[in-house]
């Protein structure tokens, strides 16, 4: 049975709980739909209780956690939404999650606020144990309260890398040192304009420095991790200076290093989570600067597909703030959408404060820009698709025999056909393209995403089915 719901927001991070918030104030209906047990996204993860008392959200997690509670708001936690599909101008919604949970929705509006998740960085030892991404490893130190190792590396590029490498030293942890692909942001003072007044981010940047150099911990630029060892778990670690610095040579002998660590932390920054979007069917870009697809959207955050929204990171990395922005702004849409009225001034209140933010977003993006020159560390023996062990050496075989997109390669080698469908290895796949055709990335295109776009036990689809 099919039930019929206003607004459905996919999604409770920052985005999510704003846009839900938001709507709530305006006399909308929303059931508000999260994959986790409390809701918070990543941003905002709450430790289970199980796990002991944990210090209390800051002032603006509260406030919008309050909003989950406001009448008109129905949470459903636990529940994943495994396929979007457009009919009869509004949106028929998959759910998968607690037996309570209904199975299908259908929706006048959505916002999506699927949020991003961190961009893999393959390299020749990057499946052994003890390689991890920088959000796994917070989650590990911040919500689990377990460190990912002793001796930790990490390598990647942007400012998050020192709040994780605070976060550990204060754990105990001893950390090795603390790669970036980028050269030194010597350029920063050209953008003081977009800095000025965000303070708060800048405190948490300059404290997090602080620490790491109270702990002796120095930071590389233009370097990064060529290689890990190990027998059954990572044991050593070869770095030197990333690809495209240096003249793009940085592998000459006499400018590597081994160090000895039992962890390494990936932080190549993060990609949109755009399969809901894509599997409904909107039209999609590819955006250089970061180096993946992100929806088309309209001044509203429309999608080409009208009652469609997507808000915050899913739509393009901007972070927590310009995620509340849009997420507001999405949910003033969505409002007149249904025929509400909707003040102008608000909608012109919350435009600035996003253009504010998206400022300083561009300003990070400028200064920790993602690495176009990571996929020449790849070697024939890498492994590029985790899912179904398939090596970098089979996928160029099958370039040379004449596959040109994503699609054929998935198809011959059964790349990205896996639990993640292509989120691990997908971008990498277009990059190994661009590199050994000598042609824009976009070129590649994108695989086409199926349903489930989620891993669910058969035993849901089949109670879909009935």
């Amino acid at each position: 049975m099919t039930e019929s719901i206003e607004l459905a927001v996919i999604g409770a991070g920052p985005a999510g709980l704003a846009a839900a918030g938001q709507a709530a104030e305006l006399g909308l209906s929303v059931t508000l739909i999260d994959t986790f047990a409390l809701p918070g996204g990543q941003y905002y993860k709450q430790t289970p209780p199980e796990l002991g008392e944990t210090a209390p959200p800051d002032a603006s997690a509260r406030e919008l956690l309050a909003g989950v509670d406001q009448e008109g708001v129905r949470l459903l936690s636990g529940t994943s939404v495994w396929g979007i599909f457009p009919e009869n101008d509004a949106y028929t919604l998959c759910l998968y999650g607690p037996p309570a949970t209904p199975r299908r929705l259908q929706a006048q509006t959505v916002i999506l606020a699927p949020g991003a998740y961190d961009r893999p960085a393959p390299f020749p030892g990057w499946t052994l144990p003890g390689v991890m991404t920088a959000g796994a490893a917070m989650a590990m130190v911040k919500h689990q309260h377990v460190l990912p190792g002793r001796r930790i590396l990490l390598s990647g590029t942007g400012p998050l890398q020192l709040v994780l490498a605070q976060r550990l030293i204060d754990a105990g942890a001893d950390v090795v040192g603390v790669l970036d692909t980028s050269s030194f942001p010597w350029s920063g003072w050209r953008h003081a304009g977009a800095v000025w007044g965000q303070w708060a981010r800048l405190r948490e940047g300059w404290d997090a420095f602080r620490a790491m150099l109270g702990a002796g911990v120095s930071i590389r630029w233009g370097h990064c991790v060529l290689s890990a060892e190990g027998e059954g778990r990572v044991e050593q670690a070869l770095i030197g200076p990333a690809p495209g610095q240096d003249g793009g040579s940085g592998r000459t002998a006499s400018s590597k290093e081994t160090l000895s660590v039992d962890a390494i932390c990936l932080g190549h920054g993060f990609v949109p989570a755009v399969q809901l979007s894509r599997l409904a069917g909107c039209e999609h870009r590819y955006q250089p600067v970061q180096r993946s697809y992100v929806p088309v959207r309209n001044g509203e955050l429309q999608t080409t597909l009208a009652g469609l929204y997507v808000a915050g990171d899913g739509a393009g990395i901007g972070g927590k703030d310009v995620a509340q922005c849009e997420g507001r702004l999405a949910a003033l849409g969505a409002a007149r959408k249904l025929g509400r009225e909707v003040d102008a001034g608000k909608v012109s209140d919350v435009q600035q404060a996003l253009n504010r933010q998206r400022r300083f977003a561009a300003v990070l993006d400028a200064l920790f820009p993602t690495s176009a020159h990571l996929v020449d560390l790849l070697t024939d023996d890498t492994v590029l698709c985790r899912c179904e062990e398939i090596t970098v050496g089979q996928i160029r075989r099958v370039i040379k025999e004449g596959a040109t997109t994503v699609s054929a390669i998935r198809m011959l080698t059964r790349t990205g056909m896996g639990r993640c469908q292509g989120r691990m290895c997908g971008i990498w796949v277009a990059e190994l393209l661009a590199r050994e055709l000598n042609q824009p990335v976009e070129a590649a295109g994108q695989s086409t995403p199926r349903p489930p776009i989620v891993p669910v036990p058969l035993g849901g689809l089949v109670g879909e089915a009935s």
